[in-house]
Parts: structure tokens; C-alpha cells; sequence
């Protein structure tokens, strides 16, 4: 009987808990750094060793480790002496074994913005002594900017970087400055370079788009196998950028598909139909079969900015056009009701057209058979107000601050015929005030499904479908947990680490994949000191 009731538990909560561990965790030896020093990446193989890049203004720091024993054996202080105040590191690009540094920066003096790569020795633990000059442009645009002076500061977030489904080619991808300041009058041109794994650009051109920036929004890039780089744009019907079409209540805007050719000056188009759904979130990838796959989370209702669920479609080899099998993909209410209070059950069970809110869409896997999966994260920001009262005749004054919610996770599987698999909730609850920080969650997959790496409250190790989460405060200790969802959507859950036991910080989504089974990041044990970390599958 004892065994019939474990049984009936784990299958309505859809989670149940090995005793035995599947998973090692083990820290390397203590290294130091300078003070507020960049993280830029942890890289390697078992073969080679592991690497650690650090960025200090214009100082690279490599510092190498053994791969079994993770004891340091080198480190190299590299000054890029071409560097300016305006350099950026841009991505760390692992080509099999092949790794680059890829970093930007400007010549005032000529007005050109550059992006350089550099090869990186990881046996050795140094940079080639060759760098490639990848791009030389004029005029480009950011999504940002950083203060690197009391009146000065840097563009950052320059470029797109995207992988085609091999892993083999690099499209880069930036924007330029519009010639007009209006909207209405400003067309995009948009830079598109592609790259082989030895870095050596195969090829590359300016394009103009066919709609102005008033009624056209860049959401994705992509590139497949051939070289082919594409764009998933979001286009309004008219400069008014209206959400919703008055007359007929759907959506006043459209999804396109841009094509961009080695041998072709014109954009190829290819234009999505959205009949009365919304699109919230959209990314586009390239599958097995080299089609790209548009994935997006939808709304019927384009004021409460929820999400009812996942919108799959296909742009074939030949430019069309088409739903993923059955296209759009409801979330179900019995998965969304698991791990809520018992109000917020009720509500899902009442409202027949109830959207999940405040979800982003996280990761996005296309396997070789064809199945996808999308990750998404509850995650928004609360403003919250506070009061100090007054001294003496001086009144009192309000003040706010910023609560940042990393919360539940939802995946969910499409399989290759076009069945919705599976949706499953991974409950969690993090609150912090200074950002990520230690917060959100790192996705690794393999061929027996999916790994999510996080920091948690040691309570929700074990939870029935009736819990709510506990609390995980950013910065104030946690568990490192990973659930494991696996292709038939079974779900393991597992304490791999406790922090307080070494009174250290972890953080999870800086992890990175160094073989099969393992992943690398590294923990701080004080502002300057640091170890390395691998989480080993077994």
C-alpha cells in the first residue's frame, strides 16, 4: 500500500525525488581578480583545460585551470594596447574547440565603429598574437549606453550574434544610425555578416529595409546552414501603430520574414498570418531539416498583455509560409493551477480565457526530430514606495525602490507531428533588488531531456501540487537546485549544493556547457576572490 500511494503522489504532481544523486558538484582552487572586474566567460574542454576571461578596462585576464582537479596552473595579465576607452566585449564564440574573443570599439579619429576577433590558446591559457578585424562600419546604432567617464560614456549592445543549427557559421548583424530623426521618414539599414568557425567572413552587405521605423520592429535574427541570414520583424499596418484593428478587433499589425542572400541585393519577404491572436514574445531558429521556426507566446487580449499560450510556424526552404502543425498551443489550466494559493486556483479554474501573466520567453529548442520546446520565466519588476518620517518641523517624504520577481518557470514540448507533449510548472520564487544577481535559471539540454540550474530555498526541494514556493532572497545564501524534465516530461528535482555550507554566491545563468555532462561557472567567495565550479550528470 505504502508504495501504490508514493506512486499516486508523484504522478499528480508530476515530480518525484531520487534518493540517489545524479549530479557532483565540485569547486576548484580559490583565485583573485581586481576590483569590479568583468566576468566574461568560463570555456574549455576535458582535453584542453578550462579558461576563465576577465576584462578589466584594457586588461584581459586569463587565468586557466586544470580540467580534473580544477587546481589553477597559469595566469596572464594581456593588455590590448589598441584598445580604446570605448572598447566593449562583445561574445566569447566556441567553434568545437575553436574559441574567440570577439570585442568592439571606436576610432574617433576616422569615425569608425570596429568589431575585432581574437583567437584564444586554451592549452597555452593566451590569445593569439593575430587580431582579425571582422567589421568596419560608420554610424551605428545601440541599445544602450554605459558611463565610462563624469561626462562620458560608451555605446553598448552594438551587435546581434546568432548561430546557424550546426554550430558552424556566426551571422553578426547591426544597425545604423537612420539619416532621418522622424520615424516616419527613417528606413532601417541593417548590416549582415556571415562567418565561418575559422572567423573568416564569407559574406557580408548593407540592406535597406522595405518599411519605415514607424511601422516596422526588429524582434529576431537568425541564420541557417547555407549562410542565409533572416529577420522576424513585427509590421504595423499603418504609422499609427495601432495594437488592434478597430474594425475588425484583431491585431493592427502583422509578422514578416526578411531573407537575406550572399548573391541577392533584395530582401526576400515572407508574411505571417496572425488571424485574431497577439503576439507577445517571438523568436525565430533554424531546424534539423534547415526550415526556420518562428516560436512565439500569444494573447487573445491585447490590453491584459498575458499569455494564453504558443504560436509555432514555419518558413519552408522554399520561402513559404506555414502553421507548425496545428499552429497555435493552449496552456493547460490544470498544469497553470499547480503550486498557486488557493485564490489564484479558483481564478484559472473560473476564467475559461485565463493568460499567465508577466511571462518571458527564456530559451527556445529545436531537437533534431523535429520537437520544440520553450521555456518561459514568470518575471516582472515592483515598484514599491516607502515613507521617512520627518525630524523635529521637517516633514516626512516618500521614496521608492525597485523589487525585481524571478518566479515559476513553464516548458513546454511540441512534438514533430505537432502535439502538444507536455507543459510543466517548476515553482520558484526569487526576489532581489539589485537585478539578476544570483537570480533566473540556466537551461541545459541533452538527448535524455532538459536540466534547469537555479538557486533556491532549501523548502522547495520536495512540494505537493497544493504548496506555494518559499522565498529565495538574491544574495542571502540558497540551495543550487536542478530540475530535470525529460523527454516523456517526468520531472526530478535535486539539492546539488548548499552555499551557506561554504558562505559563497553562485550564479547560475553564467553557467556554461564544457562536454557532455558538464557545466562550469564560478562562485565568489569575497568582492575579489573566486572558485571555480563544475556540476558534473551523471
Amino acid at each position: 500500500m505504502k508504495k501504490i500511494l508514493i506512486i499516486a503522489i508523484c504522478s499528480m504532481v508530476s515530480t518525484c525525488y531520487s534518493q540517489e544523486h545524479k549530479f557532483q558538484f565540485k569547486m576548484g582552487s580559490e583565485y583573485g581578480l581586481p576590483r569590479k572586474a568583468e566576468d566574461l566567460s568560463f570555456f574549455g574542454n576535458e582535453t584542453d583545460g578550462v579558461v576563465n576571461l576577465s576584462l578589466k578596462k584594457e586588461a584581459l585576464y586569463i587565468t586557466r585551470f586544470n580540467p580534473k582537479t580544477l587546481s589553477q596552473t597559469d595566469e596572464r595579465i594581456i593588455e590590448v594596447p589598441e584598445a580604446t576607452r570605448d572598447m566593449v566585449s562583445e561574445i566569447l564564440v566556441d567553434f568545437n574547440k575553436n574559441y574567440f574573443w570577439l570585442r568592439s570599439d571606436w576610432n574617433k579619429e576616422a569615425q569608425k565603429e570596429l568589431l575585432y576577433a581574437t583567437k584564444v590558446d586554451v592549452k597555452k591559457g593566451r590569445l593569439d598574437a593575430n587580431n582579425q578585424k571582422l567589421i568596419e562600419a560608420e554610424k551605428m546604432g545601440a541599445s544602450g549606453y554605459q558611463t565610462i567617464g563624469l561626462y562620458s560614456y560608451k555605446k553598448i549592445g552594438k551587435y546581434d550574434f546568432n548561430f546557424d543549427a550546426n554550430h558552424t557559421k556566426l551571422l553578426v548583424s547591426y544597425r545604423r544610425v537612420p539619416e532621418s530623426r522622424k520615424d516616419k521618414n527613417s528606413y532601417d539599414k541593417l548590416g549582415i555578416h556571415v562567418f565561418d568557425e575559422n572567423m573568416q567572413k564569407i559574406w557580408g552587405n548593407e540592406f535597406t529595409m522595405p518599411y519605415t521605423e514607424k511601422r516596422m520592429d526588429n524582434e529576431d535574427f537568425a541564420l541557417d546552414i547555407n549562410g542565409n541570414a533572416y529577420l522576424l520583424a513585427k509590421v504595423y499596418n499603418s504609422d499609427d501603430r495601432k495594437e488592434v484593428d478597430k474594425a475588425t478587433g484583431n491585431p493592427g499589425y502583422h509578422l514578416e520574414v526578411f531573407k537575406f542572400t550572399k548573391d541577392n541585393q533584395q530582401v526576400i519577404q515572407a508574411t505571417i498570418s496572425l488571424d485574431e491572436y497577439f503576439i507577445q514574445e517571438s523568436s525565430l531558429i533554424e531546424n534539423s531539416m534547415h526550415d526556420m521556426i518562428i516560436a512565439c507566446t500569444y494573447s487573445k487580449n491585447a490590453k491584459n498583455k498575458g499569455t494564453e499560450g504558443i504560436f509555432l510556424g514555419i518558413l519552408d526552404t522554399n520561402g513559404n509560409i506555414s502553421n507548425y502543425k496545428k499552429g497555435y498551443y493552449k496552456f493547460p489550466a490544470a498544469e497553470l493551477q499547480k503550486f498557486e494559493s488557493r485564490r489564484k486556483k479558483r481564478k484559472i479554474e473560473k476564467d475559461e480565457d485565463y493568460e499567465a501573466p508577466n511571462l518571458k520567453v527564456r530559451n527556445v529548442v529545436v531537437e533534431n526530430d523535429g520537437s520544440v520546446l520553450i521555456a518561459c520565466e514568470e518575471y516582472f519588476i515592483e515598484v514599491r514606495q516607502h515613507y521617512s518620517s520627518g525630524m523635529g518641523s521637517m516633514p516626512g517624504r516618500y521614496s521608492t525602490s525597485d523589487v525585481y520577481h524571478y518566479d515559476d518557470i513553464l516548458a513546454s514540448k511540441i512534438d514533430a507531428s505537432g502535439n502538444f507533449l507536455w507543459m510543466r510548472k517548476i515553482p520558484k520564487r526569487q526576489q532581489g533588488s539589485r537585478g539578476r544577481g544570483t537570480m533566473s535559471f540556466k537551461l541545459i539540454s541533452d538527448e535524455t531531456g532538459y536540466y534547469f540550474l537555479y538557486l533556491d530555498n532549501k523548502k522547495n526541494e520536495r512540494m505537493e501540487a497544493d504548496d506555494t514556493p518559499a522565498k529565495h532572497v538574491d544574495g542571502a545564501g540558497g540551495q543550487v537546485m536542478v530540475s530535470k524534465i525529460d523527454n516523456s516530461g517526468n520531472e526530478t528535482k535535486e539539492i546539488v549544493f548548499d552555499t551557506r555550507d561554504e558562505d559563497i554566491m553562485i550564479f547560475p545563468t553564467e553557467f556554461t556547457k564544457i562536454n557532455k555532462n558538464q557545466f562550469i561557472g564560478r562562485a565568489r567567495i569575497k568582492k575579489t576572490l573566486f572558485k571555480p565550479v563544475v556540476i558534473t550528470m551523471k
